[in-house]
């Protein structure tokens, strides 16, 4: 019904897009649905090299933030301490990385964690990774939280302490902390599974940028394998339907530790000056015409679907009789599962 009330729907995602189409069936004829994805301000998220007039500020930045040790590589993560976000599995999968590793390496690696340790609403962080690595005396676990509220300008700054940003929602609308990595120059590490397929730009069969569809209304099974350089895509192991009584249902995408740790050590074993190349192909997809990913393009594709609404525009009646009988069931799956 809410979906019926709008004349135009932009969808944050593909997904939503396919879903919106779905949802309306031949209803969606009458309807503008366009795709206008997150945007984000790119000269704000950036790659910062010698040259930054606050390169400075940014190295004292960097050494507080973890501890005043140096490391080889380091790995994000940026969101709320929720349960759908998996941070305990991104934290194990981060031990089992360095697992891999000779200690000497290992104690070169950390994860920085950018949420707050203890909430209600996920668990108890500090007790998982007391779990997770013991006392640590030998230093191969190194995870560090950041608690402090930062601005956008720190907040790149932190970006570009990592070397990658890592992310394994179960369900994810679309994933702004990809986004804003992705514009600092970094791969990224994601669940396969709502809008953060886009941000790995997976092709279909004939090279195109994937479009879900009523057959294939997500790539969380692998159908579609080959993705951009800079993603590194963790495939769900199995699915889950959650939910809650305002939301009854949604479809929960979840993978495994081990294969987000296998992902870690790709993306580490490519070294500084290919995780570089590759972070600078991200940044120029991101803000260029084909993902534009900036807020820029992000108002521009506002305003080119507003001006083509009011351009093609009919007023309505003033009321509308429904026969609510003869309507399909909406306890129905407008799209196949595939098992």
């Amino acid at each position: 019904e809410f979906y019926e009330s709008c004349d135009l729907l932009l969808g944050i995602s593909k997904q939503t897009v396919n879903i919106n189409k779905l949802v309306l069936g031949d209803k969606a004829k009458d309807k503008i649905i366009s795709y206008v994805p997150h945007g984000l301000n790119h000269k704000i998220y950036f790659p910062i090299d010698p040259s930054y007039p606050k390169y400075d500020e940014f190295l004292s930045f960097k050494k507080e933030i973890l501890g005043g040790n140096e490391y080889d590589f380091v790995i994000n993560f940026n969101s709320r301490n929720i349960r759908r976000k998996q941070i305990p599995d991104t934290m194990w999968a981060y031990t089992q990385f360095v697992d891999k590793l000779p200690l000497e390496q290992a104690q070169k690696c950390a994860f920085l964690l950018h949420t707050q340790p203890i909430d209600n609403n996920g668990t108890d962080l500090l007790a998982v990774k007391e779990m997770l690595c013991g006392d640590n005396k030998d230093g191969r676990y190194n995870i560090y939280f950041s608690t402090d509220k930062l601005d956008a300008e720190k907040m790149n700054w932190m970006y570009n302490v990592s070397d990658a940003l890592i992310q394994l929602t179960s369900n994810e609308g679309w994933g702004l902390s990809l986004t804003e990595s992705l514009l600092a120059g970094n791969p990224i590490i994601a669940n396969v599974t709502g809008g953060m397929q886009d941000q790995m730009r997976f092709e279909d069969n004939y090279g195109r940028w994937f479009e879900p569809n009523d057959q294939i209304p997500s790539n969380n099974t692998g159908t579609y394998k080959k993705h951009a350089p800079w993603a590194f895509p963790v495939f769900p192991a199995c699915r889950s339907i959650q939910g809650s009584p305002p939301t009854p249902y949604i479809w929960d995408d979840r993978c495994k530790s081990e294969d987000a740790a296998e992902q870690i050590l790709n993306v580490y074993n490519l070294g500084g000056k290919e995780r570089q190349k590759r972070g600078e192909l991200a940044r120029k997809w991101v803000i260029g015409d084909e993902a534009g990913f900036t807020a820029e393009r992000q108002g521009y594709r506002i305003i080119e679907n507003l001006e083509k609404l009011f351009e093609t525009w009919t007023p309505r009646p003033n009321y509308e009789l429904i026969k609510i009988d003869s309507r399909k069931s909406k306890h129905t799956t407008p799209h196949n599962l595939i098992y």
